[in-house]
């Protein structure tokens, strides 16, 4: 793959590996349909390498590290290869390093990195853990890399690779035991769980403690995590619940009502029904809800919403509200059940 040129906060991402009608392979490869989507800080910086040279690529070899001299024709339109890019990061850091020791800013100094020197594949790996925690991020992170590890890797024309396909599966292992320990610190503080899958919540993170905290896990035991169908937890800091997910109970699944085996493997939040059995909730999705309510409140008080937008956040109170009764008295009951 290569860099090309962007526009506003879309870059054209290409695939090499592309062949012609005749099955011979495109030396410059094509660009991919999906566009690779950034944030606003990456466009500033695509748009600040647009402006230190006219190559087509943003990262060419004519763009030295000791000069921006124009390189030979030859090489000119080639891009730089990783090993490259490896000693421009090392000078970046070296070139900091000085700066700051020059201007007695020791704060500001890049410690040595203990694994290493920074390679490309250790900033995919950085940005595929940030894409993947995200709702919807197993199919965001496989569109944007142009692979996908799902029902729809056929339709992408067999550019799945294994690398891409561990880093799918790796990172949804660790979102499930970052939610797993979190589910166990819940516990752990004393918060109570509401819901119909209240006990699943409570197994799960007790399971995830005996077997797993605190110690490390080797690749065989992170596999067994994620196919473990009693510990699929997951959690939308958006949403006021978490899914403690039963493919088999999944309202959220279309596919459900139609008597096929389900093959939801994540939950769809668009599609989230409050009755489904997956639901449960702790006093942390209480404190969340009652800052919503806050916040709706500091909204309503402004004598210039306009009225469907009031409409809305009144809805939004309702359904907040009902939430918060709702777990205070299933709280309740557990409470009155211990006492007796």
């Amino acid at each position: 793959m290569w860099d090309d040129r962007a526009s506003g906060s879309t870059v054209p991402w290409g695939v090499k590996g592309v062949t012609d009608e005749d099955g011979n392979t495109r030396p410059g490869g094509e660009i991919r349909p999906e566009p690779w989507r950034v944030i606003e800080l990456v466009d500033r910086a695509v748009k600040v390498l647009e402006q230190l040279h006219d190559d087509r690529l943003l990262f060419p070899r004519s763009m030295t590290v000791r000069t921006l001299e124009p390189a030979p024709a030859e090489i000119r339109t080639e891009g730089l290869n990783p090993n490259r890019f490896v000693g421009r990061i090392k000078s970046f850091i070296d070139w900091a390093n000085a700066t700051a020791t020059r201007l007695a800013r020791p704060h500001e100094l890049i410690p040595a990195d203990p694994h290493g020197p920074i390679t490309l594949r250790r900033l995919r790996r950085t940005v595929a853990w940030f894409i993947y925690r995200r709702p919807g991020g197993r199919i965001a992170l496989g569109l944007q890399y142009g692979h996908v590890a799902s029902s729809l890797a056929e339709s992408y024309g067999g550019r799945t690779k294994a690398d891409m396909l561990e880093i799918l599966d790796f990172e949804k292992t660790l979102a499930l035991a970052d939610a797993l320990a979190e589910a166990s610190d819940r516990l752990s503080a004393g918060e109570q769980v509401s819901g119909p899958a209240a006990d699943r919540y409570i197994a799960a993170a007790e399971e995830f403690t005996a077997r797993y905290a605190g110690g490390f896990a080797t690749k065989g035991q992170m596999k067994a995590l994620g196919n473990n169908p009693r510990l699929q937890i997951f959690e939308d800091p958006q949403v006021l619940l978490t899914c403690n997910l039963d493919p088999y109970k999944a309202l959220c699944d279309p596919d459900l009502a139609k008597g096929t085996e389900p093959s939801l493997r994540t939950p769809n939040w668009n599609r989230c029904n409050s009755a489904c059995a997956n639901i449960s909730r702790t006093d942390t999705h209480m404190r969340r809800a009652h800052e919503q309510l806050a916040q709706i409140d500091t909204d309503c008080a402004d004598p210039h919403l306009p009225h469907p937008i009031r409409r809305r956040l009144e809805l939004c109170r309702t359904s907040r509200e009902k939430i918060i009764q709702e777990h205070e008295a299933a709280v309740g009951r557990t409470a009155g059940k211990d006492s007796t």
